[in-house]
C-alpha cells in the first residue's frame, strides 16, 4: 500500500481545502519544500496540526506493512 499524502489526508478531513493544498502544492513545485512546512508558512494550519497528521500518516504505513 502506498503512503498516503499528506495534503489529501488533510483535505479529506475537512483541515485545508482542496484550493488551500492547490495552491501549496503550486509553491511545492516552483520553490520546492515539503508541503507541510509550506502549509504551516503560508498560516493555513499550526505546527500541532501538522504534528498530529504526520503521526496519523507513519501509523498508517506502519500498520500496512
Amino acid at each position: 500500500m502506498a503512503k498516503p499524502l499528506l495534503g489529501e489526508m488533510l483535505v479529506e478531513n475537512g483541515v485545508i481545502t482542496q484550493e488551500q493544498l492547490n495552491k501549496a502544492l503550486e509553491v511545492q513545485h516552483s520553490e520546492g519544500g515539503l508541503i507541510g512546512i509550506i502549509l504551516v508558512s503560508q498560516g493555513i494550519i499550526s505546527e500541532q496540526k501538522l504534528v498530529e497528521y504526520l503521526a496519523m500518516q507513519a501509523k498508517i504505513v506502519a500498520n500496512s506493512e
